[in-house]
């Protein structure tokens, strides 16, 4: 039967309101990006943020026979987490439960708690969660465990499966289950009291079938998440159990994962690590066997491909092109809870590898900045080839297992199938302790050829996997539709069938996440691939993985990068195929999202594994959109600037004027009337600060140090705000506190003339804002007399970009100047308490350490509002696209405590926005240690 999606949408606006639910082309498609091989872009959208959304979207879907399709934070690689139908995507603020036991061995989790963030709340307690994905910083709960994810160090033991004490759960028909619960489990028995029995007959069916049995034992004694966790069928007896084993792993087929309690494990408080080279795979995989055990937390097995793809690559050891062809490296962790243990393992381990011969001794570090580089090998192995790869070309990482005496074979029979099907740079790496290899290609899937190839490669793998090891097709990345079409052909026709009968039972009109892990159609995983047209640099170097997406201030309002990039990928493939018509209209649909509303603050690239700078991306792109006038007025600006600044400060004087006489609605009237003529005139903010002023330094004092100080354009244009406690601007107190430290400061005779450029730039006006940047350069490098004396800027971003510029003088941000030359130059009277925010600048140049330590030094307790990364205030785009700032601070006023009534950070702009939505007032920590140190 055919689905009336209209009507379907609109029951769900109905029930859900507008911002929940979307069906427009243009961001269902974005939307649909998961970090998979595939594309599958739903009718619908829903961002669900509570238990009622999902419940509400599941009886409309129910009503009307749609299929549904849950999504955490897409970072999956098997295409699990895409789908027609309706696509449920967990919210921004919801499902965020974290909540610990008295005792710490217990942790309740929401759905889209992110794995890492879980962690930080349990380090205190020397606690964290057991699954240890290389996505812990970005995947969520509802991911993790329906994914069985797991990484280097939990192996099979300490796993979703083996750690989950108990989950909510909403079923397909609309039920509810908390398995915790012994209330909510009797309801349960009550209403669905033929699941459970279903349930409790199936697994005493396994039971008895000693051969089935006994295969499921065997296949699970190394890592497995190829079709459903039916060893959970062997393992438990309770139906509870059963459902809560069989939730793990299920990728979203069976039931909605509302909430999940996790036993926690010990985190151990001391490390050391070693780099064993071994002279061929063979060796370094016979060393596998007879370490396993307590004095190993991971071992990690780099092959000869590995190794030649990261040697003379940054931060890689300079020895690695040393290395006689052939060789494999073995990177081997031990972790206790005190040094003498640590000490008895890392022996023990030396000597349980004494009898193989290596390519230099092995030689054990508990410094973390030495192990750490070992380390960089193994984490930059993805970011290296897939930033790397051939434009036009895809990056798929699968993931195998098999018995540890098999490693060495395995490895040399994949290596085989990487050349015989035209994947030379093919590489194999992965949880060697577990069995686990990863591999790495990249193949394009340009034509129909190009798709056969990867097929046929797939079905050798599968031959390979199964028929001759018995190993596992998917080991920990899920079965998805990429080896859905294989999960027969591992297990075997009686546990397929068991795989069936569970998903009846759970799901019985196969509305939730239909096609994943069983799928009748052997092509799935060749069909519905996602084209990867050559667009850009930026561009192709993206690989969709999604890490993004949980540090960038406009997810919650529209598009992260990962999906803007999608949509770039998208109207290039229109535009290749011929059809100008369709790219042209998604191109212009697509404006907003994509190229209006990016902050380009740059965030991106520190999460991204390939280095890759959304913000550059969007500001060359805007650059075709300046118009001749705009561009004018533009010229004009940077020409002028002086008198514009000085303009712009008076102006909100004035403005200041006026809303004290006539109040909010006649000036936000006025505001508007305003932005009908030009776009230049901001939204009216009643937290606007007042003009700001340019300092009067005093006359020079003989015998001590001079500065050259530039107060950049957000300090002398925006004085205080109406919360602010103190009427001086910044550079008035900037000159105090440095006066106070004992130095003579000067200041550039054209103050108002001078700028980094960075307006200029985020508009993609390059030529006038490289202008603007050498002309600041200029002036202070003369007044530093050749780098003679320091020179101070005192907002980060406009530090950060002025040292983009290469001056051939020292230029330091002010916030380092305060915290290595003034803090020890004062004596400080510190405050109770203090927020503190950590922003995108801060980050970008490491200077987060420097900006905690002033704040400590100035207050007994400082708050660092949890998720809060970017304001989103964009330099001047705060003022013109208030809705990105708004988003992105949403949930900055609950998170402060009332007994807090300041905040501080290091860029006006900033501070206006996180004034404006705090309802507290944020300042320069200059205002801070100034004030502390009176």
């Amino acid at each position: 039967m055919s689905i009336n999606y209209d009507a379907v949408y609109k029951e769900l606006i109905q029930q859900l309101g507008e911002s929940a639910v979307s069906n427009d082309p243009v961001r269902r498609f974005a939307w649909s990006t998961d970090a998979s091989y595939f594309r599958i872009v739903p009718e619908i959208v829903v961002h669900a943020d509570n238990l009622e959304q999902a419940k509400q979207t599941l009886a409309i879907a129910r009503a009307h026979k749609v299929p549904v399709t849950f999504r955490a934070a897409g970072t999956s690689l098997s295409g699990q987490a895409i789908g027609e139908g309706i696509l449920l995507i967990l919210g921004h603020d919801g499902f965020r439960t974290i909540e610990i036991s008295s005792d710490s061995n217990k942790i309740t989790l929401g759905a889209a708690v992110i794995g890492a963030d879980a962690n930080a709340a349990l380090k205190p307690l020397n606690k964290k969660i057991g699954p240890d994905p290389a996505t812990l910083a970005s995947a969520m709960v509802g991911g993790i465990v329906s994914n069985n994810a797991s990484g280097m160090c939990c192996g099979t033991a300490q796993n979703s499966y083996q750690t989950i004490a108990s989950a909510k759960l909403l079923f397909a028909d609309g039920t509810e289950l908390n398995t915790g619960c012994d209330k909510s489990k009797a309801a349960f028995t009550q209403s669905h009291g033929e699941l459970l029995d279903s349930l409790t007959s199936l697994a005493k069916l396994t039971r008895s079938n000693d051969v089935l049995a006994q295969r499921i034992r065997k296949k699970y004694s190394i890592k497995n998440t190829t079709g459903y966790s039916i060893n959970a069928l062997v393992d438990f007896e309770d139906p509870f159990d059963l459902i809560n084993h069989l939730i793990v792993g299920a990728e979203g087929t069976l039931a909605f994962v509302e909430e999940v309690t996790y036993h926690t494990v010990d985190e151990a408080k001391f490390k050391a690590s070693a780099m064993a080279v071994f002279f061929n795979m063979v060796d370094a995989a016979s060393a596998i066997p007879p370490i396993i055990g307590d004095s190993v937390a991971a071992a990690e097995l780099l092959d000869w491909a590995s190794i030649k793809a990261v040697t003379g690559k940054k931060g890689m050891p300079d020895w690695l092109n040393e290395l006689p062809e052939g060789a494999a490296i073995l990177l081997i962790e031990s972790r206790a809870n005190d040094a003498q243990t640590l000490e008895s393992y890392t022996q023990d381990v030396i000597a349980k590898l004494a009898h193989i011969k290596t390519e230099r001794p092995i030689s054990f570090s508990s410094d973390a900045n030495v192990y750490s580089k070992y380390w960089a090998m193994r984490s930059g192995l993805f970011p290296i080839i897939g930033g790397e790869r051939p434009k036009g070309s895809s990056v798929i990482i699968e993931d195998v297992a098999f018995n540890v005496e098999h490693l060495a074979a395995a490895a040399a029979d994949l290596t085989e199938l990487f050349h015989k099907h035209g994947y030379p740079e093919g590489v194999i790496y992965g949880h060697a302790l577990a069995g686990n290899f990863h591999f790495i290609i990249t193949p394009t899937f340009a034509s129909q050829a190009d798709i056969e190839r990867f097929q046929g490669f797939m079905q050798d793998v599968a031959e390979m996997v199964i028929h001759k090891y018995d190993g596992s097709m998917k080991a920990e990345h899920g079965t998805g539709r990429a080896v859905a079409p294989f999960v027969e052909m591992e297990w075997g026709a009686d546990a397929y069938t068991l795989m069936k009968r569970i998903k009846h039972i759970f799901d019985p009109e196969g509305l939730l996440n239909p096609g994943v892990i069983l799928n009748d159609d052997s092509t799935v995983h060749v069909k519905n691939i996602k084209p990867c047209p050559v667009v850009d640099d930026f561009v192709d170097k993206c690989i969709e993985c999604g890490f993004c997406e949980k540090t960038c201030p406009t997810s919650a309002l529209n598009f992260s990068p990962r999906q803007r990039i999608a949509t770039l990928r998208e109207i290039e493939r229109l535009e290749q195929s011929g059809d100008k018509a369709a790219a042209d209209k998604m191109r212009a649909d697509a404006k907003y999202d994509v190229i209006d509303t990016c902050a380009a603050c740059q965030l991106c690239t520190i999460a991204c594994p390939v280095d890759n700078s959304m913000g550059q991306l969007v500001r060359k792109l805007r650059t075709p959109y300046i118009s001749t006038t705009e561009q004018k007025v533009l010229d004009f600006q940077a020409k002028h600037f002086g008198a514009v600044n000085q303009v712009i400060s008076t102006g909100f004087d004035v403005l200041g004027v006026i809303h004290k006489i006539t109040g909010d609605g006649i000036t936000n009237a006025l505001m508007k009337t305003g932005r009908l003529l030009s776009k230049e005139v901001p939204y009216w903010n009643p937290d606007f600060p007042k003009g700001g002023k340019l300092p009067k330094p005093s006359p020079a004092k003989a015998g001590q140090e001079t500065v050259v100080y530039f107060p950049a354009c957000g300090g002398r244009t925006f004085g205080p705000t109406p919360k602010d406690p103190d009427n001086r601007t910044l550079p008035e107190v900037v000159v105090t506190l440095l006066e106070r430290a004992g130095y003579n400061v000067i200041t550039p005779e054209k103050t108002r003339d001078l700028c980094c450029g960075q307006m200029w730039e985020s508009k993609g006006d390059f030529k006038n804002a490289d202008a603007k940047r050498q002309e600041l350069i200029d002036v202070v490098s003369k007044m530093s007399n050749g780098g003679k004396i320091p020179v101070l800027v005192d907002a980060l971003s406009c530090t950060y970009r002025t040292l983009t510029g290469n001056p051939q003088v020292q230029i330091t941000d002010l916030v380092e100047f305060m915290h290595d030359k003034l803090l020890d130059k004062l004596t400080i009277n510190k405050k109770v308490n203090v927020a503190l925010h950590l922003g995108c600048s801060a980050r970008k140049m490491k200077l987060e350490p420097k900006m905690q330590a002033i704040a400590d030094a100035c207050s007994s307790q400082v708050l660092k509002p949890a998720g809060i990364d970017c304001c989103g205030y964009a330099g001047e785009k705060g003022l013109y696209k208030p809705e990105i700032n708004a988003r992105a601070l949403r949930n900055i006023k609950k998170l402060i405590p009332v007994e807090i009534k300041e905040g501080y950070y290091a860029n006006r702009m900033c501070e206006v926005g996180l004034t404006q939505h705090s309802g507290i007032s944020y300042r320069h920590l200059a205002y801070l240690l100034e004030e502390c140190s009176r």
